[in-house]
């Protein structure tokens, strides 16, 4: 066989990869604007994200849509489009942080601090449901002027549109459709995906700064190469809830409805991650890894405590409550740690210690979640990775005043299976305290839903 029959052969197999190729693109590229804009007609926004305020979850050039909602019913941790109240006729898209007497406290995943005016309840356009990534770039692009990539990405759209245009024939022979077709029906297939691609387009176009989103402060990109598709949100409305999403420092934000924050051991680090896979903070064991309280607290008679932990040493104190900040507490209670033989326990005091234990070690190099629950009506009740560990019908009588303590506390050594090092060393992600008690469908979605 000579080359020019090989070539002859494998011509209309290499033209049909680029036929069904070039057809792939144009679909997906369609379905994307179709997901960005099919909710406008439900009444939601879709929003162009023109900012890096709400790195790494929300990135320049993703359309956001929102779903509106009345300001009263916002909680922290939602993010929400807002009209912007430093600048008229901007929107804003921020995740709410706080609800003070003069409205609500936003803040950018990305910024430090949070944004310096709040927002009245009326301000609300809506909370933010879906987010379609980069398919809003080509208008960030043209706005700020930034022609090449838009360039670059128009040539790729008529390449594509050549492609799908002028392999027509070849599926159409492959098919065994040979008969003629009339020009204008056949230009119907392009004519519509053209005008659903161009109201799709003009959906989510910046008209009037109605649908473009602004920061009111300058972002810190903190993990520009992650992409996220999922959206923050508080677990059961906990008074407490660290997500260690912060991009430095050591202080770290309650994204809860209660005043304490926290701040990191100056040894700790961040590690970066994405949506399923998020930042999380690592404990090495020493002094300086512990996570501590900025303000002391009194523990209810009813409550939850839960996180996400990660570590291969048979050691150390995950969750707690004790007398102390820093230092080993001479009195403490509700302790969830990690016994030596690597099992996971959760305790309580009632005229003597009350413990529920897993049957398996949890020191084995895996993310789990973890969820110990207690109340007077309800008793104890331990979740391992969604699943009901064990229960105990004891439970406290009386509230304490202290501190909740994260990665570290004297396990007093006669509790059972107290560990030999209450240091914890490995991974610690969003963690959760709650002044009521999680249902164990709340228990089982919160680990289903992986970590935030």
């Amino acid at each position: 066989m000579n080359d020019t029959s090989l070539r002859r052969r494998l011509w209309p197999q290499v033209l049909t990869v680029v036929a069904l190729g070039a057809r792939v693109l144009a679909l997906l590229a369609l379905c994307l604007l179709a997901w960005a804009a099919v909710p406008r007609l439900a009444g939601w926004m879709p929003t162009t994200v023109a900012s890096g305020s709400m790195e790494p979850r929300i990135l320049t050039g993703d359309v956001v849509v929102s779903m509106p909602i009345d300001g009263k019913d916002v909680s922290s941790g939602q993010v929400v489009l807002v009209d912007d109240p430093a600048t008229d006729g901007s929107l804003l898209l921020h995740r709410v942080v706080d609800r003070e007497a003069g409205g609500l406290r936003l803040q950018g995943d990305a910024n430090r601090q949070p944004d310096r005016l709040l927002v009245d309840d009326a301000a609300v356009r809506g909370v933010a449901v879906l987010r379609v990534p980069f398919i809003g770039l080509p208008t960030v692009w043209a706005r700020a002027g930034d022609w090449v990539p838009l360039a670059l990405t128009g040539l790729l759209a008529v390449g594509v549109g050549g492609a799908v245009l002028g392999t027509r024939r070849l599926l159409d022979e492959e098919g065994g459709a040979r008969s003629p077709q009339h020009p204008l029906r056949a230009a119907l297939p392009i004519a519509g995906a053209a005008l659903a691609a161009a109201l799709a387009v003009s959906s989510v176009l910046p008209t009037a700064g109605a649908t473009w989103a602004a920061s009111t402060e300058a972002a810190g990109n903190r993990l520009a190469a992650g992409t996220f598709s999922c959206f923050n949100a508080p677990l059961s409305a906990p008074v407490i809830q660290f997500d260690f999403n912060e991009p430095t420092g050591t202080a770290v934000i309650n994204h809860g409805t209660g005043p304490w924050a926290a701040s990191l051991g100056s040894e700790a680090s961040r590690v970066a991650g994405g949506c399923g896979d998020s930042p999380f903070v690592r404990l090495d064991g020493s002094s300086r890894t512990q996570i501590t309280m900025n303000m002391p607290a009194v523990a209810p008679l009813a409550f939850s405590l839960e996180g996400w932990f990660r570590t291969s040493q048979a050691q150390g104190e995950v969750l707690g409550f004790g007398n102390q900040n820093g230092a080993g507490s001479a009195v403490s209670d509700r302790h969830v740690y990690i016994g030596p033989d690597g099992h996971l326990n959760f305790g309580i005091l009632n005229t003597g210690v009350h413990a529920i234990t897993t049957s398996e070690s949890v020191a084995d190099g895996a993310w789990h979640h973890v969820a110990a629950t207690s109340s007077p009506e309800t008793g104890m009740a331990l979740y391992l990775d969604g699943d009901l560990v064990g229960t105990d019908p004891a439970a406290l009588t009386g509230e304490m005043l202290g501190y909740w303590r994260i990665g570290f506390d004297e396990v007093p050594a006669d509790w059972p299976n107290a560990p030999t090092s209450s240091w914890f060393v490995g991974d610690l992600d969003t963690i959760a305290i709650s002044h009521q008690v999680l249902s164990a469908t709340e228990a089982h979605d919160h680990a289903a839903a992986g970590r935030q």
